[in-house]
């Protein structure tokens, strides 16, 4: 397999020529600077502010809060959020994320989560390495996003893989939020990642690995209009008509 390239920005700063560096040796890639940089693969690109993105082309896939702000503003002003409301969190538990993506609804998790902590898997590299190594980078505007993402671990690995590695009852709650059957491509946010997105299908043995696993309860999220509604069954199904996403919740206590 071709090795991946990094390379700066124009114009690096010192610290900017350091950290691209310091992460080819880390991860295996070729560093290039980026005055005779020449592919045709993706690229990745470590930003002014140190973050990185992915490039190719005119297409880029970079990290952001994405709408978690909003969500948190309806949350602290009704109490009503279809994710937070159904994990019903005591602050202490142990999450294990299982299809971080670009992290957002971990960030809103790992708010909640004052002595706990959020595990992250993610199977596709490209997203793992631009997440990985920008969400603490990130400039954040607003204290609890900064805070939240200090409690946030991620790790690059396929879930049914590592699901099938761990010990029963490791974590508290699984969350588990693969590609939708029916993507809503609305969501702008997500249309940039849906390129390096891993499309694993849930089996029933994943369902059951993950009940293994978990010691609380596991949610898994979806379109309305997705079969997982009909394949398996679920204690409770909560969400919104109007935006079509709903979270089927496994109590297992």
């Amino acid at each position: 397999m071709e090795k991946l390239i990094i390379t700066t920005s124009h114009k690096p700063s010192k610290e900017q020529l350091q950290r691209a560096k310091q992460l080819a040796e880390q991860y295996g890639l070729i560093y290039k600077n980026r005055r005779h940089l020449k592919t045709n693969n993706i690229y990745f690109v470590v930003e002014k502010n140190l973050t990185v993105k992915v490039k190719k082309d005119d297409f880029e896939f970079f990290f952001h809060p994405s709408i978690v702000k909003i969500r948190m503003k309806n949350y602290v002003s009704d109490k009503k959020d279809y994710l937070l409301n159904n994990l019903a969190l005591n602050g202490n538990e142990t999450v294990l994320d299982l299809t971080f993506g670009l992290g957002s609804e971990a960030l809103l998790i790992a708010s909640q989560l004052d002595n706990g902590k959020l595990i992250g898997l993610e199977g596709s590299f490209p997203i793992y390495f631009v997440v990985k190594e920008s969400i603490k980078y990130y400039p954040y505007k607003i204290k609890w996003l900064k805070e939240a993402s200090k409690k946030i671990e991620i790790i690059n690995d396929n879930y049914k893989r590592f699901i099938r590695k761990q010990k029963d009852n490791s974590y508290d709650i699984i969350y588990c939020d693969p590609m939708f059957e029916n993507p809503v491509f609305e969501s702008s946010a997500l249309n940039p990642l849906r390129r390096f997105a891993v499309y694993d299908e849930l089996e029933p043995s994943d369902i059951e690995e993950m009940k293994r696993v978990a010691k609380n309860k596991v949610i898994i999220k979806a379109h309305v209009k997705d079969s997982i509604w009909d394949k398996y069954k679920f204690d409770k199904i909560d969400g919104s008509k109007n935006s079509g996403v709903f979270y089927g919740v496994i109590y297992l206590k």
